[in-house]
C-alpha cells in the first residue's frame, strides 16, 4: 500500500497533455466566436451613428414647431458651417434658418445654432441621394423636402448589408430607421 507522500504526487496540477486540449479548445472557441464578435460591434457602432442623427432630426423638428421658425439640419465639418454638399459623416449642424436658406446666415436677423455633431473617424459613409444639402422643417414639423421624401444611408467600409441602415423622412418630418432591403435602403 502507497503512502501518504506517493499519494500526494499523483494529485498534483494538470499535465502537459491536458494543458495543451485546453488551449486547443480555448482557440477553437475563439476562432468561432471572434467573427461574430466584429460583426456585433459594427452593427453596434452604426445603431449608434444613426440614432445620433435621428436626435438631432427629432430635435431640429421639436424646435421648429416650439419656436414657429424653420430649423435646418446640413452636414459640417467645423461646427459653424455647412459644407454644401457632401458626406453627412464629417458631421452635422442643426440650427434656426430664419430665411429657410439651407445655410448659416451671420447677418442680423443671425441664426441660431442649435446643436453640433462631430463626424466620426471610422471610414462609414452617410449620403444623401444627389447630394442634398441640407434638411429642412418649417413651423409646423413638416419637412422641406425635394420630392416629397428622403432617404439617409449609413453604410460601413467594407459594405457590409447586416450593418447598412437607412433613415427614410417623409413629408409629414416622421423619421423611419430602416436596415438594407426594407422600403427605399438599398
Amino acid at each position: 500500500m502507497p503512502g501518504p507522500v506517493a499519494l500526494r504526487r499523483r494529485c498534483r496540477g494538470l499535465t502537459l497533455v491536458e494543458l495543451m486540449a485546453v488551449v486547443v479548445m480555448v482557440a477553437i472557441l475563439a476562432a468561432i466566436g471572434t467573427p461574430s464578435f466584429v460583426s456585433l460591434l459594427r452593427t453596434s457602432r452604426v445603431d449608434s451613428e444613426i440614432q445620433s442623427m435621428v436626435g438631432t432630426l427629432q430635435l431640429a423638428r421639436s424646435e421648429a414647431i416650439k419656436r414657429g421658425l424653420p430649423v435646418s439640419v446640413c452636414p459640417s465639418a467645423n461646427g459653424t458651417a455647412c459644407l454644401g454638399a457632401g458626406n453627412w459623416a464629417r458631421g452635422w449642424i442643426a440650427f434656426v434658418d430664419r430665411n429657410g436658406s439651407g445655410t448659416v446666415d451671420a447677418a442680423p436677423p443671425a441664426d441660431e445654432l442649435l446643436h453640433y455633431r462631430a463626424g466620426w473617424s471610422a471610414t462609414d459613409t452617410f449620403t444623401t441621394p444627389a447630394g442634398a444639402a441640407f434638411l429642412t422643417f418649417n413651423r409646423d414639423g413638416f419637412a422641406v423636402l425635394p420630392g416629397g421624401a428622403l432617404t439617409m444611408t449609413l453604410r460601413t467600409s467594407p459594405v457590409a448589408a447586416e450593418a447598412t441602415r437607412c433613415i427614410a423622412i417623409n413629408i409629414a418630418g416622421r423619421q423611419t430607421i430602416q436596415r438594407a432591403g426594407e422600403g427605399a435602403c438599398q
